[in-house]
């Protein structure tokens, strides 16, 4: 092994480090947030979501404080799921509205209060989300004290070439099941990989290392990206058909789900493009 090489070994693993307080201190700044909540609940979960990434570089050490703060940071997200999912709903709904004549006003203002219903009820719990942001204080000083030394190249490569081949996996039954619980796990497992890529090709350039990888993972982040979008329409549609459901009983929201559901059926045979 070269010195070159040797030298990036003891490079990427603090660089990692560095990226991954810079993500702890974005989680901090959108959970202290007072103001544009729903805005700022899409960040700490995208924060939360890139943490996670970099944890699973330990799972080859492996490292049981990684394991706890996986799941302390996956519970994170899940506290914030119902209100997500509600406010995307009425996003969705203002988006529709103008090539759906189903989507009446009234339905576009029942989701909007029930989002904002959530949201009080959440807020009166953990006022200014205080509890969570005790736990999010612990999370980030264990982030901290994480061994990112060990964290080399080859550790970093092997972990990269499990996560695609979970990813293909998952888009293999998604395509033949078309199921949405299928799609929506080939999302993840996507949006998982393109967010190692991401951190991965930001340590390199750090530590200064050869470019061809560098920029090979450049070239996947984008196909990742465009296919992660693509899936993301197809989820965000189907949470605004489940928040239709749990609105009060009306013959308005039952007609529009029923021909909505069916366009859905139709979009579920159109595969998306393939990273």
């Amino acid at each position: 092994m070269s010195r070159a090489i040797q030298a990036s070994d003891l490079k990427m693993g603090p660089a990692l480090k560095v990226l991954a307080l810079n993500e702890c201190r974005s989680l901090e700044r959108s959970l202290a947030a007072g103001k544009a909540r729903h805005e700022r609940i899409h960040e700490v979960r995208k924060s939360s979501r890139r943490l996670r990434s970099l944890l699973a570089l330990f799972t080859e050490l492996p490292n049981r404080r990684a394991v706890t703060l996986d799941k302390a940071l996956r519970q994170l997200v899940h506290s914030f799921s119902a209100l997500r999912d509600a406010h995307v709903a009425v996003r969705t709904a203002r988006l529709m509205a103008t090539s759906q004549e189903a989507l009446t006003p009234a339905l576009v203002g029942a989701l909007k209060r029930h989002s904002a219903t959530l949201l009080g009820e959440a807020l009166e719990s953990d006022p200014g989300w205080r509890r969570r942001r005790v736990k999010v204080q612990g999370i980030v000083e264990a982030v901290e004290k994480l061994p990112w030394q060990l964290v080399s190249p080859s550790i970093a490569k092997g972990v990269v070439k499990q996560s695609t081949k979970r990813m293909k996996k998952a888009r293999r039954v998604a395509l033949e099941q078309r199921a949405v619980t299928d799609l929506h796990r080939w999302r993840r497992r996507a949006r998982h990989l393109r967010y190692q890529l991401e951190f991965l090709r930001k340590a390199r350039r750090m530590a200064n290392m050869k470019k061809k990888r560098t920029q090979h993972y450049a070239d996947q982040i984008k196909r990742l990206a465009s296919m992660t979008d693509r899936l993301g329409w197809r989820q965000d549609f189907q949470v605004f058909l489940d928040a239709l459901g749990h609105l009060p009983s009306s013959a308005d929201a039952s007609d529009l789900r029923e021909a909505l559901q069916k366009k859905s059926a139709r979009l579920s045979k159109m595969s998306p493009s393939q990273p």
